[in-house]
């Protein structure tokens, strides 16, 4: 054993008084002996080439480093928490023996760490009748239900072909797994949402993601809750599209109702609210719809992210190219009509688009773009 004196000063014939710390020693028995099981595990659901690189066990968790050349999936983690988990609940017992090293050599199974050297005689830990047998100075549980629970709670890369896994037993374990069963419920409440009359159901599945990822549970826990939520938010967003479609397909009616109703007025520029909330490919399709309908005419839509809202507002236009050269320029309309709320825009002179994150007065954004509109000497206001 080595240590570190704290204080005062020591030498050569002085009277030494060493104690074991045996509470502590008690809280490093159930990591060190699970640490044997998790070796077993590892091998079982990886394969022989598994080999350990390296261990920490102390009255606070567990970690084990081991030879493979890339992340575990899903399954693994699972599997190999499960299998340490069935030994804690076999109640499997936990021996030692000190034997000759020759004869330990012997021994089917026998796990030892590479590169160490042993002593001789040596001390050997079994697990089981089966799980496992390994060289083995440490203190250990004489039965492994002393261990309480286990969880995996992170695996993680430390070099190239070296992967380490972290878990805990006992209180630690106990706490890891509740607070897995609290994200289970969030998340099998999102799943009962339903995805067409939950505006924000995305929002909620990205915020609950944020959470799990912070959260101190069983690393195979976490893969598969990840999973559900990304198949929460893909409905989510699924939904979305399906009623962005059938709103684009309103207003497209709406437009060119209005666009039909302008050009027969005689007018050469139209400025339309519409209800699109602000994604591009919507606003674009509605543009392209508006150009074919009425190539002579410019064209301008606006359109709120969530109507009445006072938040972000989307603009777009497009003006025939024989009125961008007469000097009515769509970039110049866009950025005309989104100064009033401090929104910006760019593009070119047949076509623009631009934004304001606020915007609490849409109507004063219309009047203004039918302003520039007249003073452009397109034919009056919009209808």
């Amino acid at each position: 054993h080595t240590g570190i004196l704290a204080s005062g000063s020591l030498q050569a014939g002085s009277s030494v008084t060493c104690r074991v710390d045996y509470d502590r020693r008690r809280s490093v028995a159930p990591n060190h002996s699970m640490t044997h099981v998790l070796n077993a595990a590892l091998r079982k659901v990886l394969g022989d080439t598994v080999e350990q690189r390296g261990s920490l066990c102390n009255d606070e968790k567990l970690r084990f480093d081991f030879s493979h050349k890339k992340a575990m999936t899903a399954k693994q983690l699972r599997s190999t928490e499960e299998y340490c988990k069935a030994a804690v609940e076999n109640a499997e017992p936990v021996t030692a023996a000190v034997m000759p090293l020759d004869e330990a050599k012997e021994i089917d199974g026998v796990r030892a760490v590479f590169g160490e050297v042993y002593p001789d005689p040596v001390r050997v830990v079994s697990v089981g009748e089966e799980t496992s047998v390994e060289f083995c100075g440490g203190t250990h549980l004489s039965n492994t239900k002393e261990a309480e629970a286990f969880a995996l709670v992170e695996e993680s890369a430390v070099a190239k072909g070296i992967r380490r896994i972290t878990a805990v037993t006992k209180g630690a374990a106990l706490e890891a797994i509740e607070e897995g069963k609290k994200f289970e419920e969030r998340v099998a409440s999102l799943e009962q949402l339903d995805p067409s009359s939950t505006s924000d159901l995305d929002k909620q599945a990205g915020s609950l993601r944020k959470d799990l990822d912070a959260a101190y549970t069983s690393a195979p826990l976490k893969a598969t809750l990840r999973s559900r939520i990304e198949s929460i938010q893909k409905k989510a967003v699924d939904a979305k599209k399906r009623a962005l479609a059938q709103r684009v397909d309103k207003v497209l009616n709406v437009v060119t109702a209005q666009i039909e109703e302008a050009a027969g007025a005689g007018k050469t520029a139209l400025v339309l609210e519409v209800d699109i909330g602000a994604d591009s490919k919507a606003s674009q399709k509605v543009l392209n719809a508006a150009k074919k309908l009425a190539p002579d005419m410019a064209f301008m839509g606006l359109s709120e992210e969530e109507n009445g809202s006072g938040g972000k507002l989307a603009c777009f236009a497009a003006v025939p190219e024989a009125m961008a050269e007469g000097g009515f320029r769509a970039d110049e309309w866009v950025r005309s009509a989104l100064g009033v709320c401090g929104g910006r825009g760019g593009g070119k002179p047949d076509s623009a688009q631009g934004q304001a994150k606020e915007c609490d007065d849409v109507g004063a954004v219309v009047k203004q773009a039918d302003l520039f509109a007249a003073e452009k000497k397109a034919e009056g206001p919009s209808v």
